[in-house]
């Protein structure tokens, strides 16, 4: 403890003292100093021995005062400071270091204290006497020891001397201490020397020493000199101002000053002595000590060359030209360390002077002699030369090229001549070359930056233009020796690295300038086209009559005349490069990518006319202007196309190596693949073409897909890095570029995505689903990375090049990125699970914990690659041109939906944006329809986060229509992205939200934050500030709630939260169901994630909407723009709202439109449920209802059917829930909810699903086939397997996107008797069988493949985990068809659908419309304007006055379908508005044509069960209609369905050949646009031959000795490979063209369908037609839907049709007829055959509109169904009895119009079929048929015979006895059908054989039933189908069982119109005649 103390007392003390040193030394204060000086010396004293004085810094303060004892007298205190000294200084080298330099200002110190010069000299005399003595006393006995040891020849031990190391450091230190002593000298040369003797060295530490210095200036002492230019050589670094240190500076400075003083006697030799050795030291100090202590600037001197050493070598060079070989080193010395610094140094000399000096007339004969003098030595030659390359590079501007141009005229031009060197030194040539290279070299470096490791730009101000330029002239004059130098392989390596240099240079030059006049030309001129509102062709093409835009064009002055094109120097290059060099080429190739030439826009097809005049200009000045910028503009768009065409020149000639050179030693470089991808980009066709050309040659490839499959091939890895490079350095630059390279760069990018993820043969899917591969991988995940950031810049940039380039250009442009866009986004599972994959071996089921809802972490990263397009995505959405709209839409909605599954953290500000973007608010204008507005709400409503509070917008000058201009520079792929401009100025949530929060520390003083637009309210927040945040939040918290209250409307709900709310009640309503079932406790939902209270309103989704209406936006195609467009359509791309566009004040159009008939209370009631805000408006929940029925999710019908087994034998389901039979109930009358509705309807839909499949099984209509699997995915739950089909087979087996089929898997090692060869593969496809795995799958999607003969099949299933093990690729399949889902998929929509209908309520309470009974006066008139009898006006009258349903009963012959017809011509005509245009659903028209406000066409659908019925009211419709004028009209009618199975008299009116129609001249013209197409397999055929002969010309040059021959060979052989070139090359250019021309046709086929569509009047379709994508995804809209037959279709296909917004629906049809067919017995014990028509009329029976009055039958036919079916309301028309009389009744005995034939005869039942026949009543009626034909051999019976019968046994029965009868002649004509089959049909005859007959007698007396006879609606269809005869074949005994038809037999008996039949001939019944009762109808 006592010694810490001690030693703190010390420091204390040392502190003290040493601040009383320092302040004497301020003062001149004796006392004081006499003070310091003891103090000092007795804390020295105190000190212990081991403390030194010197090399601690804070002793040494007090060390150097204590110097000052020397001054004085000796005393003892004096003598023990010099003991103590001596000892520290004799042990420590750092304490002489440190004495040694405080020696050096104790004379200035002292002389500042006032003392005289003549003591302070005397003092150091004294210190310098006391050093010399004990130095000498130090190194005497070392140097005796060394003298000894000399003298015996021996050398001296080191530690025999050791002791004087110090002293010897110490003279080295202070040299000049030495040379004021002799006996010093004498002992350290004794010892230096002796030290060293024998060889050795005394090296120091790497520092520099003043001995060092001095030793160099020696004469006569060359064992100094020797070690000191050694020493300064062992430095290993540049001394820097801390080692020059004032000892250091005294000896250079003290050499410096002799060499002065000798000037008078100055010699050469004095000179040569003198710069050899200041070049040591020059050379060894860094450039900072040259300028501060060499230069005069050290003594801030007045830079006289005295103190200047610059000067000072300069003087020297101009006074000794004999001193060149030393001085000339030095100046290199100068130039290199210093570089441009040498000169303001060197003042009043320039650059030139240095020239004039060395290669002046004088100066040139000096340097010629000293270069001649070395000649032989090589190393002393580059020492006189070594300073030229430096002077070169210390110059700038006119200097540097002056005197470069004199160099290089020296050294390439003269000194290569041995003539004018006077020398044939070969060796000095080479050295001349080399010296001169380097000068181009460093010329031609200038201005040039190198910005990455690829990409260079250079300084683009004019000076540096111009230098360049020069430059570059000068290095043109030596192309040939450059050239040949940098190719000939047998030159000096040195020579040929700096001729290549100076070539790469040149390269890079020319491209380089070319590139950025490029850039320049291009980026003014898409300023001045964006600025103009015009493409760039208009801008160019009409600058010759613009001054102003000429100006804008900046091609004025010598701005052409700047680009550096020295064309010489490529065609030596082509002509000289050696043939198969590859490394060569890899250089040229390298060079060529550093200029970013591949980026360069050519401007030769925006050339100006050149002799255009100036317009309406009259100032011949200013015309003479703008011929000059018009010659120049083509002057520089020349040179650019020739710089380009050059580089394309070289290219082609590498191309022409051999291809293994080429594939093994060029393409194996990875660089170089990077750099030929970037050239493939080029916009430049050349560049573009040779670049591909030589990967063309290496991989004897014909096109750019299969180029970089051969680079894939190779090494995928490699490919993949190099181009994630090629993307990086694309983007990097093209910032300042137009579209350059990108169409290129999105269409290369899709084709390696393609060698990636094609299902087929990419990389993933020829892996098994795996990426095994380390570095594959991780260039994969790299590729995925950087296009999604090139794609972020693209969908950016695209926004400004929309509005300068021509529009056809964009719309091909931007299709390929959507294209791309969408084809990775819809991999990124895939490459997920190959990314994730740990081996190729990993199973299906170990990867369907991969999932979209359960994505790996590798997974998250590919998504967050998506954040940022999604952003730059959102403009998108204002495109017009609707195909890109669409796939826009669709792509973002994708997006959401994935990062709403993997709980991706979306910024706010991007779901903020697409909210308003989908409600049309603001300026957030866009040309969304409703449908798709509605898709981004759904996808929205999935996020579960509050909106951000403060909105970020911007005023419409500064929002996303910005573009980027002139100067303006943005990366695309930095991280950082433009920050928004402005806050909102309004708080939303209220000031609570905000406080909890708390201020944002960045804008809490900022006004707009909380605008209360006041400054007191401004005082409030500052308040708020300060901290009294009660009071303040009270006095605000009033102010805001003020405001709120009196000047803002409460906000209205948005659509989104009414989604969101839609959905939460859902969930709750599906919560209350279930536990009513199981009586659980529901609670009330929490709120909705987007709170409703804080959503703004939504806008109106119709012409009366309250956006902005811009009048130069259109909402039309791609392809219907006009080409005279104006300058407004700019923007026609884009719908960019513009803040110079005025808003007009919204119309309604509710105003202007005829007005609708008038709804019901009670629809009305129905339309207002709530499923959304209480305060939607009914039109805007009318829109949200059409998009929720439109949109049903399918994903729990196929969970269930695609886990069932397809071989079990139930009739129930095989899952759980659908087994249980207690889960099935009766179809009641009425229904309580939609709930139960489901809960009903659900069940007995899939027992109907069930039964298709049993029927499949059963009736094995279908042929099993082959699959191969070539990928599978897993997706949640689901597994997606693709996989391959022959393409031939397609057609047979008949599979559709709808379908379901069963997939096998079959082990190669069993077998199967079953089976078939569908395939025609080597091993057959195998029916489905119990004994091999399989699982039920849903096919997604069926394409063309790329590889001919092969199309691509998705499946998506959900296989068990014995099955998903197999589900790999290459696996093969047995796959057979089981059903189509098309209906079963639209009848489930439509029952999950049904909440949001209309007619809901309608529906489950089964209410039709109550029934209106018209006046007499309407009824008449109706009758008059359609032509109808009075039942019929009733009926029309009632569908068009009711809302809701209209039932119809019409029974045979009443006229249902002209009832029909007039209901149709009324609907369209009744209140048709004419002259206002038709506007496209879901589209807005632009404020040009708001003046016509648009109002809903009027249309309608009609729909029925069968194809059949649907034909029938076509061809009517076809005829004509009545309008309700009275008159005749034809609407337009589209008929929807397969144009194979529609009857041939309307299949003209099908959709498909409507759109055929019009495609086929569209594709026409749109191939005659693109090229009028070229044959591609011509085109192969071409290369083909043009191959053959090239081989055959290499055959002939490798067995060809002759050279001349040889020759030209090789020039026939460069003739083929150009014509292998450009076939290759319009081979990919028709391939793009075709996929254009393709996408085009495609586009315009959807075009047409849409036009079509919404277009027609009349859309007729089977009720499961009806739900047509097509129709839902244009939001089509039927207020009206007619059903006919609407009693034959079960209720949920009834249900399909009234999904578009139907709020009247008239059902015709008649329940008296068969019902819906029904195949599952089960369900229909349920009532699921009820149609939704008989449920209605069993609950109310008197709201039926019955047509009575029938105009097909004879009376006597309908006699009977009138009375036993219609309760004898069905009455005959007027004349019936005559209008049906027939030429056969003359025979009224057997052939009478109504007649029974009673056959006594058995039923027998067939064994297969188990169906029933009759023989004997099947030759009863072909007697009847033969004896109708005998009695009346002249009576024309061709297709007015039908024959009917109940089965379908007996059907082939009769045609069988018919044919044996009479020949398949005598049958032709005859209409035989079952009864069923018969509905809707009509024939003069019909002869019904009813088969069944028991045998007479039957055992036991017992009596069977009469089976489908019973029905009574079968029965009422066989007899109403005659229209002049009815005969009826049965056996009555067998009939009577049956109460109907004991009835028939009874009215038949009574009317005495029964024959008997024996076999062979008729006996007519006597019974009293009955004469049938007149029913007659006065047609009023």
């Amino acid at each position: 403890m006592a010694s810490a103390n001690d030693k703190n007392a010390m420091d204390e003390e040392l502190q003290r003292v040493s601040a009383l040193v320092e302040e004497s030394q301020r003062r001149d204060d004796p006392g004081l100093q006499e003070t310091a000086l003891q103090d000092s010396l007795a804390y020295l004293m105190k000190l212990p021995k081991t403390s030194h004085f010197f090399c601690n810094e804070k002793r040494r303060v007090l060390a150097v005062n204590a110097l000052q004892m020397f001054a004085f007298p000796p005393t003892p205190e004096l003598d023990w400071l010099k003991v103590t000294m001596g000892r520290h200084l004799n042990q420590c080298f750092l304490c002489v270091k440190a004495y040694q330099k405080a020696k050096l200002p104790l004379i200035t110190r002292f002389l500042e204290l006032g003392f005289d010069k003549e003591n302070v000299d005397e003092f150091m005399h004294l210190l310098n006497a006391w050093d010399i003595d004990r130095l000498t006393a130090a190194l005497e006995p070392s140097a005796a020891i060394c003298r000894e040891a000399t003298a015996a020849g021996k050398a001296v031990d080191g530690k025999s001397i050791q002791d004087s190391f110090n002293a010897l450091y110490e003279c080295l230190y202070a040299p000049k201490l030495i040379a004021e002593s002799t006996p010093l000298s004498a002992a350290f040369h004794s010892v230096f020397l002796g030290v060293q003797a024998g060889g050795r060295f005394l090296r120091l530490s790497k520092e520099i020493v003043p001995g060092m210095i001095s030793f160099l200036f020696l004469k006569g002492e060359p064992e100094l000199v020797r070690w000191a230019e050694k020493s300064i050589g062992f430095l290993d670094k540049k001394v820097g101002e801390m080692d020059f240190d004032p000892c250091n500076r005294r000896a250079y400075h003290e050499a410096v000053g002799r060499y002065l003083a000798a000037a008078p006697t100055r010699t050469a030799e004095d000179v040569t002595l003198f710069w050899r050795a200041m070049h040591r030291v020059l050379g060894s100090l860094h450039k900072s000590v040259i300028l501060n202590h060499c230069c005069g600037n050290s003594s801030g001197g007045s830079g006289s060359h005295e103190d200047n050493i610059v000067k000072m070598a300069w003087l020297d060079l101009q006074a000794f030209p004999a001193c060149f070989p030393v001085l000339l080193p030095v100046f290199g010395t100068f130039f290199g360390s210093l570089g441009g610094d040498t000169w303001p140094a060197s003042t009043p000399f320039i650059p030139t002077s240095m020239l004039d000096i060395v290669l002046g007339s004088a100066g040139s004969i000096a340097f010629e002699k000293a270069l001649r003098a070395v000649a032989t030595q090589d190393l002393k030659a580059m020492e006189l030369l070594n300073w030229v390359q430096p002077f070169v590079e210390s110059l700038s501007g006119s200097n540097k090229l002056k005197c470069s141009e004199i160099l290089a005229s020296r050294f390439l031009g003269k000194y290569q001549d041995p003539v004018q060197i006077g020398t044939t030194n070969t060796g000095f040539s080479i050295q001349f070359l080399l010296t001169g290279l380097h000068v181009l070299n460093s010329l031609l470096d200038f201005g040039q930056v190198d910005t990455s490791d690829m990409v260079f730009r250079v300084n683009n101000n004019s000076v540096d233009k111009l230098m360049r330029r020069e430059a570059r002239k000068v290095a043109e004059t030596y192309a040939s020796l450059i050239i040949e130098t940098a190719i000939d392989s047998r030159a000096d390596p040195a020579l040929r690295t700096a001729a290549r240099n100076v070539l790469d240079a040149c390269i890079v030059l020319d491209s380089v300038s070319t590139a950025d006049e490029s850039e320049v030309m291009t980026d003014e001129i898409l300023t001045a086209a964006v600025m103009k509102q015009r493409d760039i062709t208009q801008i160019v093409l009409t600058a010759a009559e613009d001054e102003a835009a000429v100006a804008e064009l900046g091609v004025g002055g010598d701005g052409a005349s700047l680009l550096c094109y020295g064309e010489g120097m490529w065609e030596l290059l082509k002509e000289k490069m050696p043939y198969n060099d590859i490394e060569f080429a890899r250089f040229v190739v390298r060079s060529i990518a550093k200029s970013r030439v591949y980026l360069a826009e050519p401007l030769d097809s925006m050339r100006m006319p050149s002799g255009t005049s100036a317009g309406d200009s009259s100032n011949k000045a200013s015309m003479k202007l703008i011929s000059l910028k018009v010659n120049k503009f083509n002057v520089l768009s020349t040179k650019i196309d020739g710089v380009l065409t050059a580089v394309a020149n070289l290219l082609q000639h590498i191309s022409d190596f051999g291809a293994y050179k080429l594939r093994k030693e060029l393409l194996i470089d990875e660089p170089t693949v990077e750099v030929l991808l970037c050239l493939s980009l080029s916009a430049h066709s050349g560049l573009s073409r040779y670049s591909l050309e030589i990967v063309k040659q290496a991989y004897d490839a014909s096109g750019r897909l299969e180029c970089l499959r051969g680079l894939f091939g190779s090494n995928p890895a490699r490919l993949l890095r190099a181009y994630v490079a090629t993307i990086k350095h694309t983007g990097a630059v093209s910032t300042l570029f137009g579209l350059g390279p990108v169409p290129r760069l999105v269409r290369t990018t899709r084709d390696v995505a393609a060698l990636l993820f094609d299902p087929r043969d990419g990389y993933v899917a020829t892996h098994n689903s795996a990426i095994p591969d380390t570095d594959v991988r991780t260039a994969a995940q790299a590729f995925w990375t950087a296009v999604w950031r090139a794609l972020t810049y693209i969908f950016r940039r695209t926004l400004t090049w929309a509005r300068a380039y021509p529009k056809d250009i964009m719309v091909d442009y931007m299709r390929d990125v959507l294209d791309l866009s969408s084809t990775l986004f819809e991999n990124i599972q895939l490459l997920e699970q190959a990314l994730t994959s740990t081996s190729m071996g990993s199973t299906v089921v170990e990867l369907q914990s991969i999932s979209p809802s359960k994505p790996t972490t590798t997974g998250l990263d590919l998504l967050s690659s998506l954040i940022e397009p999604l952003r730059e995505m959102c403009p998108w959405l204002r495109l017009s041109d609707a195909a890109l709209l669409t796939v826009c839409v669709r792509l973002v909605c994708g997006i959401l939906n994935r990062f709403a599954k993997a709980k991706v953290d979306v910024p706010k500000d991007i779901l903020k944006k697409l909210e308003k973007l989908s409600q049309h608010t603001g300026h957030h204008y866009n040309n969304l329809t409703d449908a798709q507005c509605y898709d981004l709400v759904i996808a929205l409503s999935l996020f579960d986060e509050q909106p951000v509070e403060e909105i970020q917008s911007e005023s419409p000058d500064t929002m996303n229509n910005r573009v980027i201009v002139k100067g303006e520079r943005a990366s695309p792929f930095d991280d950082v992205h433009a920050k928004p401009v402005k806050v909102s100025s309004k708080v939303k949530g209220g000031l609570d939200a905000w406080l909890e929060k708390g201020p944002r520390k960045d804008s809490v003083a900022k006004k707009e934050v909380y605008d209360l637009e006041s400054d007191e309210e401004a005082s409030l927040i500052k308040e708020f500030e300060t901290a009294e945040k009660a009071k303040a939040r009270q006095r605000i918290d009033a102010m805001y709630n003020k405001i709120k209250t009196e000047e803002k409307p409460a906000p209205k709900p948005s659509l989104l939260s009414a989604r969101r709310q839609e959905i939460s009640e859902q969930r709750q309503k599906t919560a209350v169901a279930t536990a009513t079932a199981k009586n659980y406790v529901i609670h009330p939902p929490r709120p909705a994630g987007f709170r409703v209270a804080q959503m703004g309103a939504p806008s109106s989704r119709s012409a009366s909407s309250s956006r902005p209406v811009s009048g130069t936006t259109t909402a039309v195609s791609s392809d219907e723009a006009s080409s005279g467009e104006s300058d407004n359509d700019i923007d026609s791309l884009f719908s960019l709202s513009k803040h110079h566009r005025p808003v007009p004040k919204p119309v309604v159009a509710a105003q202007l439109a005829p007005q609708p008939l008038k709804i019901s209370s009670s629809l009305a009631a129905a339309r207002r449920r709530q499923f959304g805000p209480p305060s939607m408006t009914e039109k805007e929940r009318a829109e949200r209802n059409m998009r929720a029925r439109l949109r049903v999710n399918l994903d729990p019908l196929y969970h269930r059917i695609l886990r069932w087994d397809y071989h079990s034998e139930k009739e129930l389901p095989s899952d759980e829930v659908g087994s249980d039979l207690n889960n099935y109930k009766v179809v009641p009358n009425k229904f309580a909810s939609a709930v139960e509705y489901k809960a009903v309807f659900e069940p007995l839909l899939m027992l109907e699903c069930v039964q298709n499949i049993v029927k499949a099984k059963e009736e094995r209509m279908d042929k099993p086939f082959r699959l191969s699997i070539t990928n599978r995915v897993s997706c949640d739950e689901y597994i997606d397997v693709y996989a391959s089909i022959e393409a031939k087979i397609l057609p047979n087996i008949k599979i559709g996107e709808m379908d379901v089929v069963v997939i096998s898997y079959v082990p190669e090692d069993q077998e199967i008797v079953a089976g078939s060869t569908a395939a025609g593969q080597n091993r057959p496809a195998r029916w489905p069988d119990k004994r091999y795995l399989n699982c039920m799958a849903k096919i997604k999607e069926i394409k063309r493949s790329n590889q001919a003969g092969l199309s691509d099949i998705v499946l998506r299933c959900l296989p068990k985990p014995d099955m998903a093990r197999h589900l790999l690729p290459r696996t093969e399949l047995s796959a057979l068809r089981v059903m189509g889902m098309t209906t079963i998929e639209r009848e489930y929509s439509s029952l999950q659908g049904l909440p949001y209908y209309d007619l809901c309520d309608h529906i489950l309470h089964a209410k039709p419309a109550s029934s209106i009974r018209a006046d007499a006066t309407k009824i008449r008139k109706t009758q008059s304007t359609y032509n109808v009898n009075a039942p019929q006006a009733g009926a029309i009258i009632a569908a068009m006055e009711s809302t809701g349903f209209t039932l119809i009963q019409g029974p045979p012959g009443t006229g249902k379908t002209k009832t029909i017809l007039g209901i149709i011509g009324a609907t369209l005509t009744t209140t048709k508005s004419r002259g206002i245009p038709i506007q496209i659903p879901g589209q807005r028209q632009s404020g040009q044509h708001q003046a016509s406000v648009t109002v809903e066409p009027k249309r309608i659908l009609v729909c029925a069960p069968s194809n059949a019925a649907v034909d029938e009211l076509v061809l009517r419709l076809k005829g004509g209609i009545w309008n309700s004028s009275g008159e005749i009209f034809f609407p337009r009618i589209v008929r929807l369905g397969r144009s194979d199975i529609i009857n041939p008299a309307v299949r003209d009116l099908t959709l498909e050949e409507l759109v055929d129609a019009q495609v086929s001249k569209f594709e026409q013209e749109n191939n005659a646009k693109g090229g009028g197409g070229i044959d591609r397999v011509n085109l192969r055929e071409q290369l083909n031959k043009v191959l053959a002969e090239r081989a055959e010309v290499d055959r002939e040059i490798a067995m060809t000795e002759d050279a001349t021959a040889r020759d030209k060979l090789r020039a026939q052989r460069d003739m083929w490979n150009a014509k292998k070139a450009a076939l290759g090359q319009r081979l990919d250019e028709e391939r793009d063209r075709h996929a254009v021309v393709v996408r085009t046709n495609e586009i315009e086929r959807r075009n047409i369908q849409t036009k079509i569509l919404t277009n027609a009047e009349v859309m007729c379709a089977t009720l499961s037609g009806a739900g047509h994508d097509l129709l839902a995804g244009l939001s089509m809209t039927f207020e009206t839907v007619i059903i006919d037959e609407a009693a034959q279709c079960v209720e949920l296909s009834a249900l399909i049709p009234l999904k578009y917004g139907c709020i009247r629906c008239a059902m015709v049809g008649d329940p008296n007829q068969l019902p819906p067919t029904v195949l599952s017995q089960t369900a229909s014990k349920f009532q699921y055959e009820q149609s939704l028509f008989v449920r209605m009329q069993r609950n109310f029976p008197s709201s039926v509109h019955l047509l009575s009055i029938q105009y097909r039958m004879h009376p006597q036919i309908s006699q009977f169904p009138s009375a036993q079916f219609y309760d004898s309301r069905l009455i005959d028309g007027d004349g019936m009895e005559a209008l049906t009389e027939a030429e056969w009744h003359s025979a009224a005995d057997i052939f009478g119009p109504y007649r029974f034939f009673n056959v006594h005869s058995r039923e027998q039942q067939s064994k297969s079929t188990h169906s029933y026949y009759n023989k004997m009543e099947a030759l009863c009626a072909v007697a009847l048929h033969r004896q109708l034909t005998e009695s009346f051999p002249k009576l024309d019976l061709e297709g007015r015979v039908g024959i009917v019968t109940p089965y379908k046994q007996q059907l082939h029965e009769l045609r069988n006895t018919f044919r044996s009868a009479l020949g398949n002649t005598g049958m032709h004509g005859i209409d035989f059908n079952t009864i069923d089959g018969f509905q809707g049909q009509e024939k003069d005859i019909i002869i019904l054989s009813c088969v069944r007959a028991q045998a007479a007698g039957g055992a036991g007396g017992s009596v069977k039933g009469v089976g489908f006879l019973a029905d009574i609606r079968r029965m009422n269809v066989a007899l109403t189908r005659a229209k002049s005869s009815l005969w009826i074949i049965g056996n009555m005994q067998s009939l009577v069982v049956n109460d109907v038809w004991r009835k028939l037999i009874e009215d038949v008996q009574k009317r005495g119109l029964v024959s008997q039949f024996d076999g062979q001939r008729f006996k007519v019944l006597d019974a009293a005649p009955v004469v049938p009762q007149k029913r007659r109808h006065n047609h009023a």
